[in-house]
């Protein structure tokens, strides 16, 4: 990697001092001001990405969120697909498999929107590429039209682990507390969580694989662990989490398969 851009905001928790102590050349702290007015839709989060995207000067920008992990099993595939594709025009970026995990390291969320899903995590930031929404994806705004259009990507098979719901229940509760206040829009259930009474059973399904070398002492000091054949578990789905499952599999076997659209413009090889 060429340069590490970090955009600072409030530095509430240390977060500043923590970057600043790890000494590297490659890393560039950026300071900005969190605007409490943007509070629905979790605009600001795409807010402050292209605020660090803008002080990219590679030919490629990999974006990471904070609870996010790239494999090392991965990284000369990735490094393949920069090189393949660095001069194809028609390539502005690269599609990751997203694993999302839930409670603990060995359980997955295994329904849509979480399930295989492919997220744009690689772009070509001085091609008009803008990150959008909630910084869940990217848009292409050709002259800077105010109208955007899909991002065109190649899936690269590589994955980026999701940790952002591998916490203690508490801890977890307290992340979505903060969060919620920028999607005002949403409602937060005010209860605390119970990792098996929240989702159903038939939303998770047990992850086989290695983690990322770099989780190794997380892992082992994690305090959650979740039993698959536990009573505890919810099974009885409502109305809307009956849909998701039709829904899932809708996804899966028929949408994505035909038209290899997400948020993105999927091309073939």
């Amino acid at each position: 990697m060429d340069e590490f851009i970090v955009n600072v905001g409030p530095d509430e928790d240390g977060t500043l001092s923590l970057i600043k102590s790890i000494g590297d050349p490659k890393i560039k702290i950026i300071r900005s001001q969190w605007n409490p007015n943007l509070d629905t839709g979790g605009y600001l989060f795409a807010q402050q990405t292209n605020i660090a995207l803008f002080n990219c000067t590679g030919r490629w920008a990999f974006y990471l969120q904070a609870d996010e992990v790239v494999h090392e099993e991965d990284l000369a595939l990735i490094m393949e697909y920069t090189d393949k594709y660095q001069e194809d025009d028609r390539v502005e970026g690269l599609a990751f498999w997203h694993l999302d995990f839930w409670g603990d390291y060995n359980t997955i969320l295994n329904v849509y929107p979480y399930r295989g899903q492919r997220r744009c995590r690689l772009i070509k930031p001085h091609r008009f590429v803008l990150s959008r929404g909630d910084a869940a994806g990217f848009t292409v705004h050709p002259k800077y039209k105010e109208r955007g259009r899909r991002i065109r990507v190649v899936d690269t098979g590589a994955r980026v682990f999701h940790y952002g719901q591998v916490r203690s229940e508490e801890t977890l509760q307290e992340k979505w507390q903060t969060t919620h206040k920028y999607h005002s829009e949403r409602r937060l259930k005010n209860q605390n969580i119970d990792f098996y009474k929240y989702l159903p059973r038939q939303f998770v399904a047990p992850y086989q694989g290695t983690h990322p070398e770099v989780m190794a002492d997380r892992i082992k000091k994690h305090p959650v662990s979740l039993d698959f054949s536990s009573p505890s578990w919810r099974t009885k789905l409502t109305r809307r989490e009956k849909w998701l499952l039709l829904k899932n599999l809708f996804v899966t076997k028929i949408t994505d398969r035909l038209s290899g659209r997400g948020s993105y413009r999927l091309l073939k090889e």
